[in-house]
């Protein structure tokens, strides 16, 4: 258990107010939790969704990204990602002028970002597209799949859920699939344990549905747990075993 994705909801500069820099209050408390997360051996990913109202192909909107990331690099941080799952698939009229594809705008934008922070070691892509339910009208034949995997540099590790959003079971013969499609394993983003779209509830088993024999053939797993600290000691626990 030696990553941390910071991508809290709750920080309106990570989505909302992307373009807004941190306050020195604000990237005090960064500095902080990236300074603490190294003194464990953890790896601290500070992940930014701009995708709620980017302009892919406005270069002024393309250095805001570069300025932000670059206020986080400030703070010590070395690992990034870029997230851009649930939003509207629908471009503006000056992106589709510049791209033929949504995939093609977010793998444009991506590809700069990740030259711009100098190939980090770790840097992760969450697709629009982060599950076979969502991918259209399938994952083998998906157009935004296979543009992402055939133009994101190959540097970059991108997200997957598995067959679904929250996925009870993830097979190996999924997991073979999308990795031919992304022309690498995944990396999955397991909502098994979320309980954040439906906080009345708490999700308090062991993680199960995934065999080891998947752990070859993936990146690597992030859970996605209850909101409620305490109630993921089952959930962590079983999933580092």
């Amino acid at each position: 258990m030696d990553t941390y994705v910071y991508a809290p909801k709750d920080d309106y500069k990570h989505r909302a107010y992307w373009r807004e820099m941190y306050t020195v209050e604000e990237g005090d408390h960064l500095t902080a939790l990236i300074t603490a997360a190294k003194s464990e051996g953890i790896k601290f990913v500070y992940a930014l969704s701009p995708g709620l109202d980017m302009c892919y192909s406005s270069a002024k909107e393309v250095n805001l990204l570069k300025k932000k990331l670059d206020q986080i690099v400030q703070f010590g941080c070395e690992a990034f990602a870029l997230l851009f799952d649930d939003i509207e698939s629908e471009m503006n009229e000056q992106d589709k002028e510049m791209f033929k594809s949504f995939a093609f705008a977010q793998v444009s934008v991506s590809n700069q970002i990740y030259e711009h922070l100098s190939q980090p070691e770790c840097f992760l892509f969450c697709p629009t597209q982060y599950c076979a339910s969502r991918a259209i009208p399938d994952v083998r034949n998906s157009e935004y799949l296979n543009t992402i995997g055939e133009k994101l540099a190959p540097g970059i590790d991108i997200f997957w859920t598995g067959p679904k959003v929250i996925s009870r079971i993830i097979s190996v013969e999924s997991i073979e699939e999308i990795s031919e499609v992304l022309h690498r394993p995944p990396v999955i983003w397991d909502n098994l344990h979320a309980n954040d779209y439906d906080q009345k509830r708490l999700f308090l088993g062991p993680y199960s549905g995934r065999v080891p024999e998947l752990i070859p053939k993936l990146r690597g797993v992030i859970t996605n747990p209850n909101c409620e600290y305490g109630a993921n000691f089952v959930a962590i626990h079983s999933l580092a075993q």
